[in-house]
């Protein structure tokens, strides 16, 4: 064969001994310009006649000894080493393998290298789109969701609704969507994470390719990689992990040296497993760390409802002169002018006691314990408030506002009485507490046939006894020595101005020992008279107050803010007043029932402060008719939900680490359309493949020639040239076969066959 390279002639000897396809096959090669066309002005003799046979027995090649003219050509060997040659070290690698002067350049730059544009676009676009669209649209849709569905409330005006903890957490966001779904969304970043390493090494693999190329036409060709640094080459650019750590390994070996290319190509690799572990470590915490917690979104209303309750125009208007000395409970006046609306007010007292009332409703609220008020009556006593119907209240609605409320206190007296059994049998009970407050349990009341109470000499003056087992007055003192008689039964009518508040109320009870609870005997407690009965009979002093409330109706439930005592006793004679003297109606039937409800108690003191808050109901009962509604003082709208609290450190890391994928896949895109721009090596990266590995391994020349796209371009001097690539997909037909030859005890050895 002929070549016109003199060293090809040397180094290349075509024997007979030489198998007939591996002629073939280098001999095309060497057509395709894999060796160097040298030029005249090199200087070098161009050698075309062919090389006998016989020019290459061992004598005569032991015989020749070629010498290097420096000046002449760069790109030649020196090989006047005659005795290394015949010792068989040439081109045995050695400790400062590879010399450079020993290497020849194997491609020609005589032609456009350059990758058209378009050309590499198409090499560029997909693997670049791959890297960059999912993650920018993960991206997108995560910080969509975040920040579209981020709670954003006011602070609320209550405390016992607070949400300022969970808005003052900086470390976290609030969003108002699915907890599940959120953490759904950002796993896709670390499922797509280690997908994204094979196309970032796909864009890698130009630039290795080029630094290939590069070493291989220029004398740092040493810095070409070995047969095995090749194949680890390869599986990296296949982004293989095992690879990764057999270069690990293997670069850590005492001697080796690491070729640029595939040093560039495991950096690349390692970088993109470490943004994948990075991203799959936060999408686990934010997996962890993200939960669902309950938050109350708060609105607060600039225009305010009127929930509170004050003294009614009507009432305020009333000369009580004009009405017989009675409250407006009892509008005389009222009742002439409109009667059905006098009727009302009365039905709505009926409503109140028992509760079934469509307009308001009589609350019983714990006092605040630092109020003064708290401090009588074992620190039991409640206020009774009016409230709008509850039933009729938003749930999710909080507001604050003014309204009338009522305490009543009550403390067991009966040792101040002077107690005697008298009477038929010794049924009766004579008590005898104040000047006027005395008289006789047992006895039942004198009525007339029209209902009306008649004399009694066993009732003091101004005495309300409903029955044999209850009687009870109303007193201007402590010591329940004054009457208080406000609409003048007995004398002149109290002015408004003189009106009272608290009143105090006398009160004496009695009830079978089979109305306490099993188990209690109340007998033996100092406050109880027992006579040869079997009831037990008591004495009460109260006193009911009726107060400014200010309180917060909040999750349903109302709590008191202050206590303002009423500055006079209006509002206290709307109740005292509705009592008539001299009446008998069905109007006290509930209190005696109330006085059995507290028999159930375990003492005395407990029977005293569960009366006193039935008397505070009782009481306001009859107030709340004629109360009018007033403007809340604020409120708020609260919208309860279930909202996901997602941790911000590993929500930002995980983001941070997708946007690296972006800028990594810029970056490496930017490498690969250089490279291209450069030299044109799509065909030497499409061959770091094992397709292409395992055809140049097993000499498969003719599917290898097949396996090509032959790409017409048009150079930049608009002459049409044709390039070859390597496509896999061009693999259809093989005639070749890969077998095995050998045992286990010689191992096996790979062999093709045809």
């Amino acid at each position: 064969m002929a070549s016109t390279n003199p060293f090809w002639s040397f180094a290349t000897p075509f024997t007979d001994g030489m198998p007939h396809a591996h002629s073939r096959r280098l001999s095309s090669v060497l057509d395709h310009d894999s060796h160097i066309r040298m030029s005249s002005s090199d200087g070098a003799r161009i050698n075309t006649q062919t090389t006998p046979d016989s020019a290459w027995s061992q004598a005569s090649f032991e015989e020749v000894d070629f010498t290097y003219n420096p000046s002449k050509s760069k790109n030649t060997a020196r090989l006047d080493d005659a005795a290394s040659i015949r010792s068989g070290s040439w081109p045995r690698r050695s400790g400062n393998w590879p010399l450079t002067e020993k290497y020849y350049a194997l491609s020609s730059a005589a032609h456009d290298l350059r990758c058209p544009r378009w050309t590499l676009w198409k090499a560029v676009l997909l693997p670049t789109s791959t890297i960059i669209l999912p993650m920018a649209l993960l991206v997108a849709g995560l910080l969509a969701l975040i920040f579209g569905y981020r709670v954003r409330s006011e602070d609320s005006l209550f405390e016992e609704v607070s949400n300022s903890h969970a808005l003052s957490d900086r470390a976290v966001v609030l969003v108002n969507y699915s907890a599940t779904r959120i953490a759904f969304v950002a796993s896709w970043a670390s499922t797509l994470a280690p997908l994204l390493a094979s196309f970032i090494m796909n864009l890698s693999s130009f630039q290795s390719a080029l630094l290939m190329y590069i070493s291989s036409t220029s004398p740092q060709q040493q810095d070409l990689p070995t047969p095995y640094q090749y194949t680890l080459l390869v599986g990296l650019c296949l982004a293989s992990i095992g690879r990764l750590g057999r270069y690990f390994s293997y670069a850590k070996e005492d001697g080796v040296i690491i070729p640029p290319a595939l040093r560039r190509a495991a950096q690349t690799l390692t970088l993109t497993l470490v943004l994948a572990c990075i991203v799959f470590g936060a999408d686990t915490a934010l997996h962890y760390t993200t939960s669902t917690i309950n938050f109350d979104q708060i609105s607060v209303s600039p225009l305010s409802h009127s929930y509170g309750y004050g003294l009614s125009s009507t009432c305020l208007a009333l000369n009580r002169s004009d009405n017989f000395g009675l409250p407006c409970s009892r509008n005389g006046q009222l009742a002439a002018a409109d009667y059905n609306a006098y009727v009302a007010s009365q039905n709505e007292i009926f409503y109140l006691q028992h509760g079934i009332s469509n307009v308001s409703e009589v609350r019983l609220v714990d006092i605040p314990s630092d109020k003064p008020a708290n401090a009588t009556s074992s620190g039991a006593a409640k206020v009774a408030l009016l409230i709008p119907r509850s039933t009729g209240l938003s749930p999710f609605r909080d507001f604050q506002a003014y309204t009338t409320g009522v305490i009543t206190t009550c403390e067991p007296i009966s040792n101040l009485c002077n107690w005697t059994s008298g009477g038929p049998g010794n049924y009766y009970s004579q008590f005898n507490c104040s000047e006027n407050f005395w008289g006789v349990l047992g006895k039942s009341p004198n009525v007339s046939d029209t209902g009306m109470l008649v004399d009694d000499s066993s009732v003091p003056p101004l005495g309300f006894k409903r029955g044999a087992a209850l009687q009870y007055s109303f007193f201007m003192d402590k010591g329940l020595s004054i009457n208080y008689d406000s609409s003048g039964s007995l004398g002149p009518f109290v002015p408004d101005s003189e009106l009272i508040n608290p009143v105090y109320v006398g009160v004496a009870a009695r009830f079978q020992s089979t109305a306490q609870r099993a188990g209690v005997n109340m007998s033996s407690d100092p406050g109880i008279y027992q006579g040869p009965t079997p009831y037990l009979d008591f004495t009460l002093r109260c006193k009911y107050t009726t107060y400014l409330v200010d309180y917060n109706w909040v999750n349903s439930s109302a709590k008191v803010n202050s206590l303002t005592p009423s500055p006079n006793g209006t509002i206290a004679e709307v109740f005292h007043g509705y009592n008539i003297y001299g009446s008998y109606d069905s109007f006290d039937n509930d209190l005696q029932d109330s006085m059995l409800a507290a028999a159930l108690q375990s003492t005395l003191q407990q029977l005293a402060d569960t009366f006193a808050n039935s008397y505070s109901s009782r009481v306001m009962s009859v107030i709340g008719p004629f109360l009018s509604s007033r403007a809340n003082l604020q409120e708020q709208t609260r919208t309860p939900l279930l909202v996901a609290k997602v941790p911000k450190a590993p929500l930002a890391i995980l983001i941070a680490g997708c946007l690296c994928y972006i800028v990594f896949g810029i970056v490496s895109a930017t490498l690969a359309y250089g490279a291209l721009r450069a030299v044109d090596v799509r065909d030497l990266a499409f061959r770091f493949s094992l397709p292409a590995l395992g055809l140049h391994a097993f000499r498969d020349d003719n599917t290898e020639r097949d396996a090509v796209d032959v790409d017409t371009i048009r150079t930049v001097d608009g002459v049409e040239e044709e390039r070859r690539v390597f496509n896999e997909t061009k693999i259809t037909r093989e005639t070749m076969r890969v077998a095995v030859e050998g045992e286990p005890r010689t191992g096996f050895v790979l062999k093709s066959l045809v």
